[in-house]
């Protein structure tokens, strides 16, 4: 073997030396700032929150310029129910001297939660109005200022921001500013404006005609002046608008209907309805006690056993049939007609998973559909 290649021989196994020093006695690699985070990530993500805020708590403690991992902390503070110490982390950041608008306008987003976490809807206000000084179109702090004003009772500001926020790209409910008006004018009623309140009630009709609402309080108010024609107009129009509100106001319809010694009209008013309304079974059951307050029980049964699709969660509707079956001296299929009631009943809550609200064919210790164990 000449010497060149004894000398090869020999630097391979020096380096081979080296590797398998390098790979089985060297010191563990310690975790760097990057890995910490994330491993604070699959903290949060799997659930275990104060695990995360001590990792995240520690990696800030190392390096105080990392403002993003501060802003998380805070957050975590406020998941955990300390707002307080949210508010306090978060403040810090948003105190830093030559931070960023980007890290700005995420801190005064995360102070305006803070706040909002702790009903204090007035702080909360203006830290998102600082978010729009800094982005005029800032979808989050226009929806926010909407939730505001709506939970201060601002009513009339709320219709502003309503529109601020339709106009920045939003879509809510088109109906709200029509409500917003009315609850102004309710305020209005209670300290004794009456006029007042009318106005409003009228103005929330223009800004949106398919609102229920104002007709329900105009209904209300012309019912305590005694006119009744027009406290029927209204209610009308309320129950059209909101079928499932509607039942609140058919005794009123029907006693004012007496009083203008109108009653024929009320079966008119049931049948006008049912017409416009075919599956509100609220107007069946209406128009149903009607009829047997006319001594009409065979008319009003038949109503009742032609529902297509009845409600047997519906007391009204349960016992309004089981009623007119005794009167009527069906003592068979009342009898029959209860014990379904019951089975049905206890197979609902029997069989029903709390969780998502699922009914199975048989007892079932494990939801298919969620996943809900029972505890027995």
């Amino acid at each position: 073997m000449d010497l060149i290649t004894l000398a090869v021989i020999l630097l391979f196994i020096m380096a081979l030396a080296v590797m398998v020093r390098f790979f089985f006695f060297s010191s563990p690699k310690k975790i760097n700032a990057h890995d910490s985070e994330i491993k604070a990530l699959n903290f949060i993500l799997a659930g275990e929150k104060e695990a995360a805020l001590k990792l995240l708590k520690d990696i800030g403690h190392k390096n105080t310029s990392n403002l993003g991992v501060y802003i998380q902390v805070g957050d975590l503070y406020r998941d955990l129910g300390n707002p307080e110490m949210a508010i306090k982390v978060h403040q810090e950041v948003l105190d830093r001297q030559n931070i960023s608008q980007e890290i700005r306008l995420m801190t005064h987003e995360r102070l305006a939660t803070d706040f909002e976490a702790l009903k204090q809807f007035n702080h909360a206000a203006k830290h998102a109005g600082s978010m729009l000084k800094i982005d005029k179109k800032n979808l989050w702090a226009l929806r926010a200022l909407h939730r505001y004003d709506v939970q201060r009772g601002n009513w009339n500001s709320a219709i502003k921001s309503f529109q601020k926020e339709q106009a920045g790209g939003g879509n809510a409910n088109p109906l709200l500013p029509a409500i917003y008006k009315t609850q102004e004018a309710i305020q209005a009623r209670t300290a004794g404006k009456l006029e007042d309140a009318i106005t409003l009630l009228k103005q929330a009709i223009k800004l949106n005609s398919k609102c229920a609402a104002p007709y329900y309080h105009l209904g209300k108010i012309r019912q305590e002046e005694g006119n009744y024609k027009h406290a029927i107009d209204f209610y009308t129009t309320f129950v059209e608008l909101d079928p499932t509100s509607g039942s609140i106001v058919f005794a009123e319809i029907e006693k004012m209907y007496f009083e203008l010694g109108q009653f024929e009209q009320v079966e008119q008013f049931y049948k006008r309805l049912n017409k416009r309304q075919p599956d509100n079974l609220e107007v069946i059951i209406g128009l149903a006690n009607y009829f047997e307050r006319k001594g009409e029980y065979r008319d009003a049964l038949t109503l009742l056993d032609e529902v297509k699709n009845p409600d047997y969660n519906n007391l009204s509707f349960i016992l309004g049939h089981l009623h007119l079956l005794d009167k009527l001296g069906h003592k068979d299929t009342l009898k029959s007609t209860i014990d379904d009631f019951i089975n049905s009943d206890r197979q609902k809550r029997i069989l029903t998973c709390p969780s998502c609200g699922r009914i199975s064919d048989e007892p079932s210790y494990i939801c298919d559909k969620c996943g809900w164990v029972k505890h027995t």
